[in-house]
C-alpha cells in the first residue's frame, strides 16, 4: 500500500505566519504602553510590581480564554511570560545604558545578555575572597569600590556603574538552600507597605521598599561558571512548589497582665436578668471603689484572670420593702458600708480594642444593706458575686469599662437567698505589667528547597542576604549618604493598628493560587436545651409556605432540626511532614487539615502521631496523640483524639445530656444504642434508654395530669414513682412495598397511672406517585397520639390522636419577567381528636383539609457584590453579600371541614421587604439586613379544635441582622398580634435572638427563642469548592524563628 500523500499545507501555514506577525506587533504595541506606564510609575514613584493587578490580569485573561474555549492554564503562562517581561522593560527603562543588538538567529540562551546588562548588581560566593578581588581587577579590568559599610568578609569591583559583590560563603547552610532572609519583606520589596518604623512595629527588617532585596523565586546558586547568571524572578506560575508563605507574627492584644480599675457608679431597682436590658428604676445609692485584676492563663483571645474589688456604698434615705421591718414600705435611713469582692473571671477579646468579661465569686458587705433586708424575704452580707463587663480600649494601656455588679443568693445557695442587688459600674482601667508572649512557634517544618526547609539548620546565624543587603550595600538612606531614621518598637502602635498591618502585609506577600470560591453546605453541630425529641413536629414546608414571616423569625422545632449533627466537608486541604503509607491506611508525625480555601486559614486542625486505618467493614479510624481545632491562629481548642468515620456517616455521640422541662421535668440522661438492622437491611431500629436526672433529684413530677382528670387539664405535682424515673426513644425507618415508612414513640415514664399521657407517638408512610396533568406528587398516610403543634397566640396544643391520608405537591411557576412563583398544596383527609376549643374536653371529630399556598418574590433593588476574597467580600462570611431590595410575598387558601357541619375557611395574605445594606467587610457596621412583614385573614367560621383554630388574624413581623464588630453580628426577630378584634392582641407569635461569631470558614453562634422556650449554641464549618490548589496554610514565621532561635524547634503551641 502506499503511503497516504501529505496534503499541501503552504496556505494554512501563510495564515499561520499572518497571524504570528500580527501577534508580534501588538506585543510591540502592548509593550510600549507598558513603557508609557512604567514612566508614570517613575514619577509617581509607585511600586514596578503590583502583585494585585497581577493576579487580576491572570484571572481576567483566564476568563476570556474560556469564553473563547482556549485552554486557560496555557493562556496564563503564556500571560505571565508577557508580565515578567513586562516587569523588566519597566525596571529597565530607567537606566541609561543601552540594551545589546541581538540577531534574528538564537544563540542558546536567549535573552541572557540583556538581562544581565539590566542588573544592578551580581552577588559571587568565593573560596579566597582576595585572590578573587585580584583576579577581578588584574585580569579583567574592574577595580574596586568602597563599601557603605565595610565587613571583612565581603568587597565589592566595578567595570562600570554595576558593581560585582563578592562574599566568602556561598549560603548560610552550605546547601545552596535559597536563604533569602525574611521572605515577607521580599514580598512586600514588590508593594512596598510603608515606612521603616511601621516595618520594624511588624518585626520586618528594613528597608520595605525593595531597592535592595531580591525578590521572591530567585534561584538557588548554580556550580561553576553559572554563577555569571543574574538571579531571574520566577512567576508563581512557573515555581515548582508553594512554600509556607513566612507571615508577620500575631499581634499580641493584651501584653499586660496586671489591671487596676477606678469604679464609680449607681444602683438600681431591678432584677438581675431585667438589668441587660436597662429595665429598672435608679436608687439613690452610689458605688465609688478601686479593683484590681491579674491575668493567670491564657489561649488565645481568651483568658483566666482573677478579680478582686473593694467599694464604698453610700445609700440615701429611700422607700423600703415589704420585708424585715415594723412598718412595710417604710423609708429606710441613709447608710455607708463597704464591699469587698473577689472571683476568678473569663475574658474574650472580640476586637483588639474589645473584650466581654466575666467574673464568679463572691461579695461580703461590711453591714447588711437596707434595701436587700427590706426587699428580700432572707438576706445576708456573704452572697454569690457575677460581674459581667465590656472593655473598650482607648490606648494600649488605658480602657474604658462598664460592668453589671450582681450580689444574689444564687437560687438560694447562700442562706437561703433568692435575690440580692445589682448595680451599673463605669470604670476607668489601667493595665500594666509585662510576661513574655505567647507566639505560635513551627508548627510544621517547610519542604526541602524552601526557606526554613528540613535541609536547613535549625539554628543559624542572620541570612546571607540580609547581611549582604544591609551590610554591604547598606539601606536605602545610608547608599544616600543619609543615617536611617529611628525605627519605633510595636509598643508605639496600638493592637488595632498593628493588626491591620499586618492583614496589609500578608495581602501583599501570598499569592493564594485560588480562584472561583464556592460556597457548597455547611457541617453544623447544635446543642439544645428545652427541646424534646417529640418537640419536632411542623413540617419545613409548612413554615416556608405559610405566612410569610422575617429571615430572622424561622422556627427551631421543626423536623429538619431534629438532627443535631447534619452536613459535611466535601473538600479538606491537608498538610503533613510526611505521610506513610500502609497497605490499610496512613500515617504522620504531623498533619493539618482544614475547609478554608486561603491563607492563613481561619480554622484548621492540628494532629501529632496520626494513624488512619480502615476497617473490614468500611470504617475509617482516626487516631492522633493530640488533636485541636485552631481558630485564627490564635485559639486552640482540643479535640477527641480518636474518630470513628462510617463509610457513609460519622457516627454521633451515643451519650445524650438534654433538658425537657415540659415532659420529662427538666435535665436527663440517655444512650443511643447501637442500630438494630431489621429484615434483609431494609429498615433500622434506634433505641434511646433514659434516665430523668430532676425527677430523681426532687422526687416529684409535675409533667402529667392527675389521675382521674380531663385530658386537656393542667398538669399537676405528684410524687416520682420509680417508673417514673425511666423513658425510652424509639425510632423506626424502614421501607415496605414501595413506601417509606417511619415511627417515633416518645415515652417519658414507664409508671403505670401516667403512662397514657406520658407517651407521645407518631408515624407515617409515604411514596411518591405521577399525576395525570400535574407529575410527581407525595402520598401520605399518618397516625398520631399525642401530637404536639403550635398555634401562633394559643402556643403548644396537642392532637391527642389522628388517623388519616393526604396528597401533596411542590410546584415551581414560570417566572413572570423578575417575578418568580412557587405554588405548594395539600388535600388530606382524616379522624382527629383534640382539645375542644371550648371547654378542656376532647373533642373527636374527622376532617377534611384544602392547603394551597403561593409563594412570590421580586427582586426591586439588586446591588454588586464584592468579589471573594480573603480580605474582601468573604472576610466574613462564606458567600459575597449582595445589597438589594426584595418584596416577599404569600397568599394562602385553608379551607377545613368538620364532622359536626361546621367550617373553618380562611383567605390570607402576607408579605413585606427585605433591605440588606452593606457587604460585611469592614469591622464596623458595614451589614444591614431589616426586614418588616405584615399580614391579614379572611376567616368564614370557627374550628371545634384548639390546634388548627384561627386567632391572629392580622400579623406583623420585625427582623434584623446586624453586623456589631468585626465577625460579630446579632440577629432578631419578632411577631406580633395586630388585630385589635382578637382577645389575643399584643399576644406574641414568635420570637428569636441570635448573637453569631461568623467569618468565612466557620460560625459560632448562641441562640434563643422565648416563644419555643429552646435555646442552644451552634458550631458550624462551611465547605467550599474552589479552583486551584492553595498555599500552606500551617503557620511559618521565620522573622521569630531568626530573632529567637529558640522557638525553631518547638513543636505546636
Amino acid at each position: 500500500m502506499e503511503p497516504t500523500p501529505i496534503p499541501d499545507l503552504s496556505h494554512l501555514r501563510a495564515r499561520i505566519d499572518q497571524l504570528d506577525a500580527a501577534l508580534v506587533a501588538i506585543v510591540a504595541e502592548r509593550l510600549a504602553v507598558c513603557r508609557e506606564v512604567a514612566e508614570v510609575k517613575q514619577r509617581v514613584d509607585a511600586p514596578v510590581i503590583q502583585p494585585a493587578r497581577v493576579r487580576d490580569v491572570v484571572t481576567s485573561r483566564r476568563q476570556l480564554a474560556i469564553e473563547a474555549g482556549v485552554d486557560p492554564d496555557f493562556v496564563e503562562q503564556l500571560f505571565r511570560v508577557l508580565l515578567t517581561e513586562t516587569h523588566r522593560i519597566e525596571v529597565a527603562g530607567h537606566r541609561p545604558d543601552p540594551a545589546p543588538e541581538k540577531a534574528a538567529e538564537g544563540n542558546g540562551s536567549p535573552g541572557l545578555d540583556t538581562v544581565v546588562s539590566r542588573v544592578d548588581h551580581v552577588v559571587v560566593a568565593v573560596p579566597n575572597l582576595a585572590d578573587a578581588v585580584s583576579s577581578m581587577v588584574g585580569q579583567f579590568g574592574f577595580h574596586e569600590v568602597p563599601l557603605a559599610s565595610p565587613h571583612p568578609g565581603m568587597a565589592a569591583v566595578s567595570a562600570g556603574e554595576r558593581p560585582v559583590r563578592r562574599s566568602a560563603d556561598a549560603s548560610p547552610n552550605g546547601t545552596g538552600t535559597p536563604t533569602a532572609g525574611n521572605a515577607t519583606a521580599e514580598a512586600l520589596a514588590l508593594n512596598p507597605l510603608a515606612d521603616t518604623a511601621t516595618a520594624q512595629a511588624l518585626h520586618l527588617p528594613a528597608p520595605l521598599t525593595g531597592q535592595a532585596e531580591a525578590p521572591i523565586g530567585t534561584p538557588a546558586p548554580l556550580p561553576g561558571d553559572h554563577w555569571r547568571m543574574p538571579p531571574v524572578a520566577l512567576s508563581p506560575a512557573a515555581q515548582t512548589k508553594a512554600c509556607p508563605p513566612p507571615l508577620p507574627p500575631l499581634p499580641d492584644w493584651h501584653p499586660f497582665p496586671w489591671a487596676t480599675t477606678l469604679w464609680g457608679g449607681q444602683m438600681i431597682d431591678a432584677n438581675f436578668g431585667d438589668t441587660f436590658i436597662f429595665k429598672g428604676r435608679m436608687r439613690p445609692e452610689y458605688l465609688l471603689g478601686l479593683g484590681l485584676n491579674r491575668r493567670l492563663l491564657r489561649a488565645g483571645p481568651l483568658a483566666l484572670e482573677f478579680d478582686t474589688n473593694a467599694m464604698l456604698h453610700h445609700a440615701y434615705s429611700q422607700a423600703g420593702g415589704g420585708f424585715n421591718q415594723s412598718e412595710p414600705f417604710a423609708n429606710t435611713p441613709a447608710q455607708t458600708f463597704g464591699e469587698f469582692t473577689w472571683g476568678f473571671g473569663l475574658r474574650a477579646w472580640l476586637q483588639p480594642w474589645l473584650s466581654l468579661g466575666f467574673v464568679e465569686g463572691n461579695s461580703l458587705n461590711t453591714n447588711a444593706s437596707n434595701y436587700e433586708k427590706t426587699f428580700r424575704e432572707n438576706y445576708t452580707t456573704f452572697l454569690n458575686y457575677l460581674g459581667f463587663e465590656v472593655e473598650a480600649l482607648v490606648a494600649p494601656e488605658w480602657s474604658l469599662v462598664g460592668r453589671i455588679h450582681h450580689r444574689s443568693g444564687a437560687y438560694g445557695t447562700y442562706s437561703g437567698v433568692s435575690e440580692g442587688s445589682n448595680a451599673y459600674l463605669l470604670g476607668l482601667r489601667y493595665r500594666f505589667g509585662a510576661e513574655p508572649p505567647k507566639r505560635l512557634g513551627v508548627a510544621m517544618t517547610p519542604p526541602d528547597g524552601c526557606f526554613g526547609g528540613a535541609a536547613a539548620e535549625r539554628i543559624r546565624p542572620r541570612p546571607l542576604a540580609e547581611q549582604l543587603n544591609q551590610v554591604a550595600l547598606g539601606t536605602s538612606q545610608q547608599a544616600a549618604g543619609t543615617p536611617p531614621p529611628a525605627v519605633s518598637s510595636s509598643k508605639a502602635l496600638s493592637p488595632p493598628q498593628q493588626e491591620a498591618l499586618r492583614r496589609q502585609a500578608i495581602a501583599a506577600t501570598v499569592d493564594q493560587r485560588v480562584s472561583n470560591l464556592q460556597f457548597q453546605q455547611s457541617l453544623s453541630a447544635d446543642r439544645r436545651v428545652g427541646a424534646a425529641p417529640g418537640d419536632y413536629q411542623t413540617n419545613a414546608a409548612e413554615v416556608a409556605y405559610g405566612a410569610i414571616r422575617p429571615v430572622q423569625l424561622q422556627p427551631i422545632l421543626i423536623k429538619e432540626n431534629r438532627k443535631l449533627v447534619t452536613g459535611s466537608i466535601t473538600r479538606w486541604r491537608m498538610q503533613a511532614n510526611r505521610i506513610t503509607v500502609t497497605p490499610d491506611g496512613w500515617a504522620a508525625d504531623r498533619a493539618a487539615f482544614t475547609n478554608d480555601p486561603y491563607t492563613p486559614a481561619q480554622a484548621w486542625v492540628d494532629a501529632e502521631g496520626v494513624v488512619a486505618h480502615q476497617e473490614p467493614n468500611g470504617d475509617l479510624v482516626i487516631q492522633a496523640a493530640r488533636n485541636q481545632l485552631i481558630l485564627e491562629d490564635r485559639l486552640p481548642i482540643p479535640l477527641q483524639r480518636n474518630q470513628r468515620f462510617k463509610k457513609q456517616q460519622e457516627v454521633e455521640n451515643r451519650w445524650v445530656l438534654a433538658s425537657d422541662g415540659q415532659d420529662r421535668d427538666g435535665m436527663y440522661l440517655g444512650y443511643n444504642l447501637k442500630p438494630i438492622t431489621l429484615g434483609n437491611n431494609n429498615g433500622t431500629l434506634n433505641l434511646q434508654p433514659q434516665f430523668m436526672v430532676r425527677r430523681a433529684l426532687d422526687g416529684v413530677t409535675s409533667s402529667y395530669v392527675l389521675p382521674g382528670q380531663p385530658v386537656g387539664a393542667s398538669p399537676s405535682s405528684q410524687p416520682a414513682r420509680i417508673g417514673d424515673l425511666f423513658g425510652l426513644l424509639a425510632r423506626v425507618d424502614s421501607k415496605l412495598l414501595g413506601f417509606d415508612v417511619s415511627a417515633i414513640a416518645d415515652i417519658s415514664t414507664f409508671d403505670p397511672s401516667n403512662f397514657a399521657n406520658g407517651t407521645r407517638s407518631w408515624g407515617d408512610i409515604q411514596r411518591n406517585i405521577d399525576l395525570p396533568l400535574l407529575g410527581s406528587a407525595t402520598a401520605r398516610g399518618f397516625a398520631a397520639y399525642r401530637y404536639k403543634v403550635w398555634n401562633g397566640s394559643l402556643g403548644q396544643q396537642d392532637v391527642y390522636s389522628a388517623i388519616g391520608v393526604s396528597l401533596e405537591q411542590k410546584l415551581v411557576l414560570p417566572n413572570w419577567g423578575h417575578l418568580s412563583n412557587q405554588l405548594f398544596w395539600r388535600a388530606g383527609f382524616g379522624q382527629y381528636q383534640g382539645t375542644d376549643f371550648a371547654s378542656t374536653n376532647l373533642a373527636d371529630l374527622w376532617r377534611a383539609n384544602l392547603f394551597a399556598s403561593l409563594n412570590s418574590h421580586l427582586p426591586l433593588w439588586t446591588g454588586k457584590a464584592l468579589p471573594a476574597g480573603p480580605e474582601s467580600a468573604t472576610r466574613f462570611s462564606p458567600v459575597p453579600i449582595v445589597p438589594g431590595l426584595a418584596l416577599n410575598t404569600n397568599t394562602t387558601l385553608n379551607l377545613s371541614y368538620y364532622g359536626t357541619g361546621t367550617s373553618q375557611n380562611l383567605l390570607s395574605f402576607s408579605g413585606g421587604p427585605t433591605l440588606t445594606l452593606g457587604h460585611l467587610q469592614r469591622n464596623w457596621f458595614d451589614y444591614t439586613q431589616f426586614t418588616i412583614t405584615g399580614g391579614g385573614t379572611l376567616r368564614e367560621g370557627q374550628s371545634p379544635f384548639s390546634f388548627d383554630r384561627a386567632v391572629d388574624l392580622g400579623t406583623l413581623g420585625l427582623g434584623i441582622t446586624q453586623q456589631l464588630v468585626g465577625p460579630l453580628l446579632f440577629s432578631g426577630g419578632i411577631g406580633l398580634n395586630v388585630d385589635p378584634r382578637s382577645p389575643y392582641y399584643g399576644e406574641t407569635v414568635g420570637s428569636y435572638v441570635e448573637l453569631r461569631w461568623q467569618r468565612r470558614a466557620y460560625e459560632l453562634a448562641i441562640y434563643y427563642s422565648p416563644y419555643e422556650q429552646v435555646g442552644g449554641i451552634r458550631v458550624k464549618l462551611n465547605d467550599f469548592n474552589f479552583t486551584g490548589t492553595g498555599v500552606p496554610f500551617v503557620p511559618y514565621n521565620p522573622v521569630n524563628t531568626a530573632s529567637d532561635p529558640s522557638t525553631v524547634e518547638q513543636r505546636g503551641f
